[in-house]
């Protein structure tokens, strides 16, 4: 179905105000010795903002009467779609070393916040993995289910729509400075891909979690080498 107003009002909403957002946050002060002290209650305070995004966006599609299946929600062959997910899972963590030591080599450094949120211990661990599904499920419905869904109607095609989509979801890691940027936008798109492929969330939902589990539950320390000398020198 097409887009209606309101709903493509919203997807304007997650396509450009989250970014705005994003970059506000950005350029304020974050006192990171408190914050590491209280890792676990950032972690439940992001995943209850990416809660209150996933159920907006619910409640406007329900409100609009757009169907689920035209934002994901479905799934025709599940060993398929989770196969399509396993393969997205190792082609993104290839992906976000190839982007980051591309970034690392022209001297793009890393924030201090993707530090901040690597978890330390088996409480934080469990917080960051339980982070990480809410990530997933939340912010996969709200850009490659409803932003990918609306894009696409508005211009006229998935891919252009993915790129639209891809751009927003770099800036809305804004906060992790340009390095963060250009990862989050080339995962947005690698994501995008099987959406489009196979019309179902599903795989993009599996290797969005397992991505972001591979690298808290200590890829980070490969895949972000810059994090682990910052970790033994904070002032850095």
């Amino acid at each position: 179905m097409e887009p209606t107003p309101i709903a493509i009002a919203h997807a304007v909403i997650l396509l450009i105000g989250l970014p705005i957002l994003a970059a506000l946050d950005a350029r304020r002060e974050i006192d990171l010795e408190a914050a590491a002290e209280h890792r676990r209650m950032l972690y439940l305070s992001v995943a209850s903002s990416l809660i209150v995004i996933g159920l907006v966006t619910l409640g406007v599609a329900a409100w609009q009467s757009v169907p689920a299946t035209d934002l994901g929600w479905g799934v025709v062959d599940g060993t398929t779609a989770l196969l399509w997910g396993l393969a997205t899972t190792v082609v993104g963590l290839g992906l976000i070393w190839a982007v980051t030591a591309g970034a690392r080599a022209i001297g793009l450094r890393e924030s201090p916040v993707a530090r901040l949120l690597m978890p330390r211990d088996g409480p934080e661990t469990r917080g960051f993995l339980l982070l990480s599904g809410v990530a997933a499920v939340c912010e996969e419905y709200a850009f490659r289910g409803f932003g990918l869904w609306a894009a696409g109607q508005v211009v006229g095609s998935p891919w252009i729509g993915a790129a639209l989509v891809s751009l927003s979801f770099g800036l809305a890691h804004g906060y992790q400075r340009l390095a963060g940027i250009l990862r989050a936008g080339a995962l947005g798109m690698l994501l995008a891909a099987p959406t489009i492929w196979t019309g179902s969330l599903f795989p993009a939902i599996v290797a969005h979690f397992w991505i972001n589990a591979a690298v808290g539950l200590g890829g980070w320390r490969i895949l972000l080498p810059e994090l682990v000398e910052e970790d033994r020198d904070p002032a850095g």
